[in-house]
């Protein structure tokens, strides 16, 4: 079942083989249309298939056939078992119950936020050219970098960053380091302004020669100078394209953070949070400290 990079129960080495299969009694008739399996009283039909398939990593299509086969094998598991988990009573169970309602609302709120997401105008031709005219450091005068650099990880100690700043040059980084015996590994690599952030762009073209430049990436912290830069033009209905998802993914993120910002303020005069459990209260300001001593 390497094709269907899904989850996998754990279950004895035998898998249950796709089929029509025999449970006991007279043998059941192969389903037709829109079921393609029946398991004890249930029908998985093609819809709840492929939606098993969403998100699953794209095969070549002489591989789908057993891409679905994979899928459908691990939907006559996961329903034989949680059919014997509900004869045991499992779904009475407060624990369950209470994980059953955690993630039934975690669906909920995903689904909500892709229903605002889908609601999103469509990114025109247009607004994409307007984008790539205001970005030349990627699309007409596209940059690519090539920096000596050294990864990290974060670091626990948030005072290493503040003595990455005054730094100017990756041996003194070097030196910091290891001083600080933070393991690091130091090598080349190259920076495409596409797939960066804009502005991250804008800011690399503005340093002085030779100055070292942090950024973050993910858990990771990237320290680099730029040994050399040149420029590709990237232009064309690839740049139209590629210009139009960035704009989607924006106005997608801002459409769904403000909506979610607006029904979580709507609802806050209806939340009542234990005293054990508020938010500590912020620290009075000086001038306010001073006005309630002097009482002014």
């Amino acid at each position: 079942m390497g094709i269907f990079k899904a989850r996998h129960l754990l279950i004895p080495a035998v898998a249950l083989a796709v089929s029509a299969c025999n449970f006991g009694g007279s043998k059941p008739k192969a389903p037709t249309g829109q079921v393609v399996a029946t398991v004890g009283g249930h029908e998985i039909t093609v819809r709840q298939l492929n939606a098993e398939l969403n998100g699953a990593a794209p095969v070549a299509p002489a591989a789908q056939k057993e891409q679905k086969r994979a899928a459908l094998n691990f939907m006559i598991e996961r329903t034989v078992l949680a059919d014997e988990a509900r004869k045991q009573g499992i779904d009475k169970d407060p624990d369950f119950i209470l994980l059953s309602q955690r993630a039934m609302d975690t669906l909920l709120a995903q689904q909500l936020q892709a229903k605002v997401a889908a609601a999103v105008p469509a990114i025109t031709l247009d607004e994409a050219t307007r984008f790539e005219n205001a970005n030349p450091n990627i699309f007409a005068e596209r940059k690519i970098f090539e920096v000596d650099q050294i990864r990290m990880n974060q670091p626990s100690d948030r005072a290493i960053l503040a003595k990455l700043q005054p730094l100017k040059t990756l041996d003194e980084v070097v030196n910091l380091l290891t001083e600080s015996k933070i393991p690091f590994q130091r090598g080349t690599s190259t920076i495409d302004a596409v797939g960066q952030n804009p502005k991250l762009i804008d800011a690399i073209v503005a340093l002085p020669p030779q100055e070292v430049f942090v950024f973050p990436a993910g858990n990771q912290i990237m320290i680099n100078q730029v040994k050399s830069a040149r420029t590709e033009p990237f232009t064309g209905d690839a740049a139209n394209k590629y210009a139009m998802n960035v704009l989607r993914l924006e106005r997608t993120q801002t459409a769904v953070q403000r909506q979610m910002a607006a029904i979580l303020a709507k609802a806050k005069s209806t939340i009542v949070v234990s005293k054990d459990y508020a938010p500590a209260k912020a620290a009075p300001t000086p001038a306010a400290a001073t006005t309630a001593k002097t009482g002014g």
